[in-house]
């Protein structure tokens, strides 16, 4: 079995050290064949969405409510601006909130999202696709009894804004990729910063660079790095990369001691786009974009297969082009973004825009 190489870094004051170059072989046990797949996991169509959502994309849980807010970048249909759907608790969706417009690429790209302690909604906004010179930025969304009130600007100078996750009183951003080849990362930043103004990025030598990853040589030749992220009870972070699907697991200590490993390296995952953790169990969830799958690991490494398809539309509810998962009550919703990427299983966009839906024994 080859051998990959990840690089880990961790600066800025709140994380005090440096983490180690990992160097590993493949790690991770997998377990499919005692848990496999199971009929039961089979998805069904939760939603089919109109062409102004032609790109379903990343999604967050309102607790206080049970709405779930997901993302639609349109990167598929560009003609339509970029939008955030609500779904209610009796999965009834709507427009949200219409993305505002960047001033250089004219266009506004929602991706992940998560509430913050504030109670407004944090929104990568990824101008990547239009802008590579590092045009995206952190929206937030104010709100008022749940319903928005505006936007502004909390962080920008990020290059490939993807995935948001609000820890404490802190928010880490995946930026998929930097300048360097094969290099990606994970933004640090605290809710006493955003609130002195806009919080500027630097391409080089920010102190708000959690951590840094290499994406390793692999069969799709794909370079794409740090995409979806998420959190254990514990407050253990997880971070998927989309070009290789290495899965690592960083901790910080009460003293803000970082550490960092690899939890999981096998070619039997390939790709990890987003990450959902079931507090309740602290089994964690993956999509791989590539094979149309959804796999579930443990924070100590064991994982599985939770379902896999083949190509397909999507109109049956079975996954096409998996990329972000959300957990409401025994209902996992899974969003499938349908724009396909070489090397992966899904051929084609098509006119079904889905959210698929698992009913799930807890």
């Amino acid at each position: 079995m080859k051998k990959s190489t990840e690089l880990v870094s961790v600066t800025g004051a709140a994380v005090m050290s440096v983490l180690a170059m990992v160097n590993a072989g493949a790690q991770g046990e997998y377990i499919g064949a005692e848990k496999g797949i199971q009929e039961s996991n089979r998805p069904k169509l939760a939603q089919a969405f109109p062409d102004y959502a032609n790109t379903p994309d990343g999604m967050t849980l309102d607790d206080k409510t049970g709405d779930i807010f997901m993302a639609s970048p349109n990167f598929n249909d560009a003609s339509y601006p970029g939008v955030i759907l609500k779904i209610d608790k009796k999965n009834k969706s709507s427009i949200y909130y219409v993305m505002p417009i960047h001033p250089v690429t004219k266009r506004g790209c929602p991706m992940g999202m998560d509430i913050g302690p504030d109670n407004n909604l944090y929104v990568a906004d990824n101008q990547y696709f239009y802008d590579k010179n590092h045009q995206s930025r952190l929206m937030r969304i104010t709100r008022e009894k749940g319903e928005p009130t505006g936007c502004d600007i909390a962080v920008d100078g990020i290059n490939l804004a993807n995935a948001v996750l609000w820890m404490d009183d802190a928010v880490y951003i995946t930026d998929t990729f930097f300048d360097k080849p094969c290099e990606s990362g994970i933004w640090r930043i605290t809710m006493d910063e955003m609130k002195n103004g806009i919080v500027h990025l630097k391409p080089t030598n920010d102190p708000h660079l959690l951590a840094t990853f290499k994406t390793v040589p692999n069969h799709r030749k794909d370079v794409a790095g740090a995409d979806g992220i998420t959190r254990d009870s514990k407050k253990n972070i997880y971070v998927g990369n989309f070009g290789d699907g290495v899965i690592s697991k960083i901790t910080i200590d009460k003293k803000g001691k970082a550490t960092s490993k690899i939890l999981i390296n096998d070619p039997r995952l390939s790709c990890a786009d987003g990450m959902f953790c079931d507090l309740k169990t602290d089994i964690i969830y993956v999509t791989d974009s590539e094979k149309n799958a959804i796999h579930a690991f443990t924070p100590e490494g064991k994982w599985w297969t939770f379902w896999k398809n083949g190509d397909t539309d999507g109109s049956d509810g079975l996954l096409d082009q998996p990329c972000e998962i959300v957990i409401r009550g025994n209902d996992m919703f899974v969003a499938c973004f349908d724009m396909p990427f070489p090397g992966l299983t899904n051929q084609k966009y098509d006119k079904w825009h889905t959210l698929s839906v698992i009913k799930m024994k807890r």
